[in-house]
């Protein structure tokens, strides 16, 4: 509310405020101070300064940004059926073509074989793409064997390879699977 002064100039209630109360009503926490009539009056004041504009404290580091999901249903390069076999054929090559069956032997050899599978079709660099390898291992005895699985996927992106290996003594059974995760 404005009031004349002896000159007949008008004041508004902010002029009538102390200086210090005088702040941009844009900026700042909110206080309140009585004006001319006795009732209370909201604003706020400023906490900018001049060698740190924001206000904030330049030591406290700003939160990580979380990105939503894509829904990315298609992937931008599809899981390679003869880079993966040449891949796992190499790995049981390499490291099973002089071997004797052992059964302790063999029984590590598969974790070995599953790892070295796996990190080199992760150098493939298939994004998005979930990596799963089996290893089997066995005597061979001229006898047969049947190794079968069964999976839930989507026939467009999902796939897997097969990759079998056999010496005088031994065979070899190296499954990879490329799942699109979404």
């Amino acid at each position: 509310m404005a009031k004349e002064a002896g000159g007949g100039a008008k004041l508004s209630a902010m002029d009538a405020l102390p200086p210090d109360a005088r702040r941009s009503l844009l900026f700042g926490p909110r206080a309140s101070t009585k004006n001319l009539t006795g009732s209370r009056q909201s604003f706020t004041r400023s906490t900018l300064n001049m060698y740190n504009p924001t206000g904030k404290d330049p030591s406290i580091q700003p939160p990580k940004v979380e990105y939503e999901p894509t829904y990315k249903m298609k992937p931008d390069v599809k899981f390679s059926y003869a880079k993966v076999k040449a891949v796992a054929q190499q790995a049981l090559e390499e490291n099973l073509n002089e071997m004797q069956y052992s059964r302790e032997t063999c029984q590590q050899m598969t974790f070995t074989l599953t790892e070295l599978i796996r990190n080199r079709v992760k150098e493939l660099k298939y994004d998005r793409y979930k990596i799963v390898c089996m290893v089997n291992i066995g005597s061979f005895q001229e006898q047969a064997m049947r190794i079968t699985s069964r999976c839930l996927w989507d026939t467009d992106t999902d796939t897997f390879v097969s990759v079998t290996f056999q010496n005088k003594t031994l065979y070899a059974n190296a499954m990879v699977y490329g799942l699109y995760w979404e």
